[in-house]
């Protein structure tokens, strides 16, 4: 089984059926796995738990004897009769789940015929047991006849069916329940991803267009309604079509990777980079002035210069330009700020590439544009 024993057996149920068993009929049963852990012991006679179970020897001999039974039944057997090692009687009878022998029901502690108490107060003694205790729980164990044993096993081996029968629907009940579990982490899984697909971009992993601009919305009236700064960043990969047409798309899908991933190690956690069109990314700073985030884009304009890339033994290098353009309670709608950017960005690329230029709106003028690197770099 794929299972614990405990899990497929309901233990406190076949205990309490077991329980009223023995009390009907004063019968000792035993639920063992295959490793010999008993699971259900009911009506147990003290001469074993007291005495035979108890002394190192004794209980050897107790493991040895249920290992024989398990033995013997693993053969094929229906059920096997016993003596034990100690000197009582013992009977097991299989248990099968989905046909997989995987319990033996036991009962025993008995005998067919009145012991011989020289016997057994010799091995008292050998045990260095006390003869009076050990004595008196000899005298408890029952005397049964065979024929009567006969009836009893063949009990037994229809409780031992229904108990694997038992099992077998719970197994399967569990097996149900597993399989159900595994289809709906799938179908989660599957809706996980359908949810990524619709707000990443599946080549770098980043936020997408769609997702860009639901959160610039939500930040600019969170912007617009606490008066709270917010920056907007649009970068865009300097020459991206001659890359492609020199070095193959694959390359060119390789640099969009790259510059994803500095973009993504250089921002806050509230930060939001995505990228919006071929070659072109946005970032998004809430509660950062375009002050706050200048240094930090010369720094990245910086980087991505340093890259550096090669394809077929030929090294090659980027570069790209960045708008920046910072909210100050003018811009009326998310649209305005973004056109901020983009001049910024055009404006980038008429100096020259390779810079970063910042937009700022003021109450008396509508446009100041400031080269935050050096100019007619490309």
């Amino acid at each position: 089984m794929n299972h614990a024993f405990e899990e497929v057996f309901d233990i406190p149920k076949l205990t309490e059926l077991c329980e009223r068993y023995t009390k009907t009929n004063g019968v000792v049963t035993a639920l063992l796995d295959l490793e010999g852990n008993v699971h259900v012991k009911t009506g147990w006679q003290d001469i074993c738990t007291r005495f035979h179970r108890v002394n190192e020897v004794s209980a050897k001999r107790c493991t040895e004897s249920d290992t024989c039974l398990a033995g013997q039944l693993a053969a094929g057997s229906n059920y096997n009769v016993y003596h034990c090692k100690n000197g009582l009687v013992d009977i097991a009878v299989p248990i099968h789940v989905d046909g997989e022998h995987v319990a033996n029901f036991f009962t025993g502690q008995f005998f067919f015929e009145a012991p011989n108490e020289d016997y057994f107060r010799k091995q008292g003694e050998e045990l260095g047991f006390e003869l009076i205790p050990y004595m008196d729980a000899l005298s408890r164990v029952p005397v049964f006849k065979e024929e009567d044993i006969r009836k009893i096993v063949e009990f037994l081996s229809g409780l031992a069916q229904v108990f694997g029968e038992m099992a077998k629907a719970k197994l399967d009940l569990m097996e149900l329940r597993e399989a159900e579990q595994k289809q709906f982490e799938e179908l989660r899984e599957a809706k996980e991803q359908m949810e990524r697909l619709a707000i990443e971009d599946p080549l770098t992993g980043l936020k997408n267009r769609r997702e860009f601009s639901a959160r610039l919305e939500s930040e600019f009236h969170r912007a617009g309604r606490y008066q709270h700064p917010m920056s907007l960043v649009i970068i865009d990969v300097d020459n991206f079509k001659e890359i492609n047409d020199t070095h193959g798309h694959a390359a060119g899908d390789e640099v969009l990777k790259a510059v994803s991933r500095l973009l993504l190690g250089s921002v806050r956690q509230s930060d939001l980079v995505a990228r919006i069109g071929g070659d072109e990314f946005c970032i998004l700073c809430p509660e950062s002035s375009a002050d706050d985030v200048e240094g930090l884009m010369e720094r990245v304009c910086r980087e991505i210069s340093e890259l550096e890339f090669c394809v077929h033994g030929n090294a090659f290098r980027v570069t790209c330009s960045f708008g920046l353009a910072g909210y100050v309670g003018l811009c009326r709608n998310p649209d305005e700020l973004l056109v901020c950017a983009d001049k910024s960005l055009y404006e980038a690329k008429q100096r020259g590439r390779n810079c970063v230029v910042k937009y700022l709106c003021k109450e008396s003028e509508n446009l100041e544009l400031k080269v935050l690197m050096g100019q007619g770099r490309g």
